[in-house]
């Protein structure tokens, strides 16, 4: 099992219509078989899952019995998905093409359907990602599902779609909870509050009415770094690997230059992890500009807290297409007189952690502007690196 355990899918097949929903368990093993793919991989891999980590993952009690494995993934091979293309058409496709119980390994080795390449492999632009540790605990499909679909729709901080559509989304069958009173009380309300339970998410709705009834949701969603959840440490190898040791070495250079804390081992893996998907090579530079920073900023009380909440602030915007960068910052005691700083709207709140709050209406149209500036940037760049014919 690979450390990042990070699941990062194309937009397109998140935004699936999930006509032959995958239970709950059956979500946990292609999930993390997704996480299981490299950003480098050029094609899939048998995605190996030992029967150990199999049970664990899906609350199997006692030893896993060789007809329960069996079942479980016969059933889960027969699993489809159906994908919406620009076109028009659309795209039906299973999706696990095989698997195999290497009983002598204690293994089991699954396939993904070839036409799901590219949704998941070499994912550059339009794609969505998130830790896995965020759905193991889920109990619930549908919640899965949410949390899956916010992800994609965080950066903008809302969505909206009709109620048929977020059936079919979430994989609630049409002729199922035909009145809205009933979807609400069996399938929305519980998923919400397991995902604000369970989460690094916080999601509220405003029903938008035709007449007497709701024709559509908008869901308000909010990021809540304090109740992520730590990764759970399933089998893996007992060697160090490279990428490890060099990590290691990493946090250890940095807990020099921090002044009266210091990074623990899973917390720098996590914040090393979203901070080397923003800046890449220039990783090591940023975190050491914002460690300064803290170290000389005398308003930040709770350094870990601030630090990990500018990281996921600046993963956002970067999603978004912003470039953030740490370079420009200047702690209090440096501003000269009579000048006020400008920081940047997400850069400029010291307390972490921090409780969901109400949308600011003016505020949530400007931050839209702002993406919709970027999105526009980031189309005419592509349009410029596109050859002529």
């Amino acid at each position: 099992m690979q450390e990042n355990y990070l699941v990062a899918q194309g937009n397109d097949l998140i935004e699936a219509r999930h006509t032959n929903p995958l239970s709950v368990r059956e979500q946990k093993i292609v999930l993390t078989m997704v996480s299981m793919i490299q950003p480098t991989d050029e094609d899939f891999k048998d995605y190996r899952i030992s029967i150990k980590e199999f049970s664990e993952m899906l609350g199997l009690e006692g030893s896993a019995k060789y007809t329960e494995l069996k079942e479980i993934t016969k059933d889960l091979m027969s699993k489809s998905i159906e994908i919406p293309r620009a076109d028009g058409g659309w795209l039906f496709a299973n999706w696990v093409s095989s698997a195999e119980y290497q009983k002598g390994e204690g293994i089991i080795a699954l396939s993904f359907s070839p036409k799901l390449k590219p949704y998941l492999l070499q994912l550059k632009n339009a794609f969505t990602s998130y830790r896995l540790s965020n759905i193991l605990s889920l109990k619930s499909s549908y919640s899965i599902r949410l949390y899956e679909l916010m992800k994609k729709w965080q950066h903008l901080g809302s969505w909206t779609c009709s109620i048929e559509n977020f059936k079919e989304k979430v994989g609630v069958e049409s002729e199922k909870y035909p009145r809205y009173a009933n979807l609400k009380a069996r399938v929305l309300n519980p998923a919400i509050e397991e995902v604000n339970e369970k989460t690094d998410l916080f999601i509220s709705i405003k029903e938008i009415k035709k007449g007497r009834s709701v024709e559509k949701i908008e869901f308000i969603i909010r990021h809540a770094p304090e109740k992520e959840i730590q990764v759970p440490r399933l089998e893996k190898e007992t060697v160090p690997t490279k990428e490890f040791n060099e990590t290691d070495e990493l946090r250890a250079r940095l807990n020099k230059l921090a002044d009266g804390y210091q990074f623990d081992a899973t917390f720098f893996t996590q914040l090393h992890q979203g901070a080397s998907l923003i800046w890449k090579d220039e990783t090591e530079k940023e975190l050491e500009l914002l460690i300064r920073y803290v170290n000389e900023e005398k308003t930040v009380k709770n350094p870990l807290g601030f630090i990990k909440s500018k990281i996921t602030s600046a993963w956002e915007i970067s999603e978004a297409g912003g470039k953030i960068t740490f370079a420009d910052l200047q702690p209090v005691k440096e501003r000269w007189a009579g000048r006020e700083e400008k920081l940047p709207e997400w850069f400029a709140t010291k307390d972490e952690p921090y409780e969901p709050a109400e949308p600011d209406p003016e505020l949530e149209k400007m931050k839209e502007k702002m993406l919709k500036k970027w999105a526009n940037k980031k189309e005419k760049h592509a349009e410029k690196d596109v050859p002529e014919s």
